[in-house]
């Protein structure tokens, strides 16, 4: 009897395309990838109350109308709010409105957690150790990973999560400076550019934290690879910010104000377990394939450019036979030899060592 197990042909990725790759490896590590989203979303509890200050204090700057009273008396009190009561959520009026509140709070908090733009950093970078090596197919270890992202880049990780905060605060604050200071149609651009500002900034923060890991660099150097990387491929980074806005903001949002208590289970099964790693590893796979093309050379094995040599028809290759004994334990000392890999940082002409 056959063994159809045998008979399947091996995966190999230089086959496909980058998309296939990356949900043939999502597929091939999703408990992994699942056990990761449920430590992040541990791991950040202080940051969640950060993030918490952080959405009570930016979202009345940007619209008025978002302040807890403000907001109660307006869906409460103007557009009675109601729950939906066949499925046991029967509260209305002020009730509702205080709810409504709490779950826009709750999807505040969790996109600028999933987004990297509030984080704890030297985990973050532990996690986009484990994105590193699931792109790499190198073989992942989850605590053992994590921990060596950590411990080696402990100190640009933190100065990048101060970044973060600081960024992302500078960027609400002028969204509300002209949105509500600056009248007419200049105000409104203005605060249109930093909208697509902010999502750009999260965007180049999670490639900060893929490239961190990936390949030593000044941290100046790292954010200027960043920024090259989306100005090199604006069209496969805009759809990627397309997706994580889809993602982590339209989908949860649709959830969450359904008044549907299934729903907002599911919601909250959806932060825990599911959509926060899937985001951040789909744009660390996608930084993976911008590091492969312009930041990183490999130099093929030797054995391997001998054995691939090209002969023409009317020329036979070398020949085993009559080969001295010199010449084979030659051939077998550059055997043994391990393959040189040679590693060319952009802008650069110097060698860069990976971060293991």
């Amino acid at each position: 009897m056959r063994n159809k197990k045998a008979d399947k042909p091996d995966y190999v990725a230089e086959e496909h395309g980058p998309v296939y790759n990356f949900f043939y490896s999502y597929k091939t590590h999703f408990y992994q990838l699942m056990t990761s989203n449920l430590m992040l979303v541990v791991f950040n509890i202080p940051m969640l109350f950060v993030a918490y200050l952080f959405s009570l204090e930016f979202l009345p700057w940007i619209n008025h109308k978002l302040e807890l009273n403000n907001f109660v008396e307006y869906w409460g009190d103007t557009l009675g709010a109601s729950g939906n009561a066949s499925l046991g959520n029967d509260i209305s009026g002020r009730d509702a409105a205080y709810q409504l509140y709490y779950m826009l709070m709750v999807f505040c908090v969790m996109f600028l957690i999933a987004t990297s733009l509030i984080c704890i950093g030297p985990f973050q970078a532990g996690f986009h150790q484990i994105y590193r090596n699931l792109h790499r197919q190198s073989g992942v270890f989850i605590w053992s990973d994590f921990k060596d992202g950590v411990k080696n880049n402990l100190k640009q990780s933190l100065i990048v999560m101060l970044i973060g905060i600081l960024g992302s605060a500078v960027i609400l604050f002028a969204i509300g400076f002209y949105l509500n200071g600056l009248k007419g149609g200049a105000g409104t651009a203005l605060a249109t550019f930093f909208g697509v500002s902010f999502f750009v900034f999260m965007f180049i923060q999670n490639m900060v934290y893929q490239i961190m890991v990936s390949v030593e660099l000044p941290l100046g150097k790292i954010y200027r690879n960043a920024l090259l990387f989306f100005l090199l491929k604006p069209g496969p980074s805009i759809m990627t910010i397309l997706v994580s806005v889809t993602l982590l903001g339209i989908i949860p949002f649709a959830m969450m104000f359904t008044s549907n208590y299934a729903l907002m289970g599911i919601t909250v099964f959806y932060y825990l377990v599911f959509v926060i790693t899937f985001n951040q590893y789909m744009i660390a796979f996608e930084t993976g394939e911008y590091i492969d093309q312009f930041v990183a050379v490999q130099n093929p094995p030797q054995e391997d450019e001998e054995e691939f040599k090209y002969y023409s028809e009317d020329r036979e290759g070398p020949s085993e036979i009559g080969k001295t004994d010199k010449e084979e334990e030659d051939n077998d000392e550059s055997d043994n030899e391990a393959p040189n890999e040679e590693f060319h940082i952009i802008e650069e002409a110097n060698q860069s060592e990976d971060n293991g």
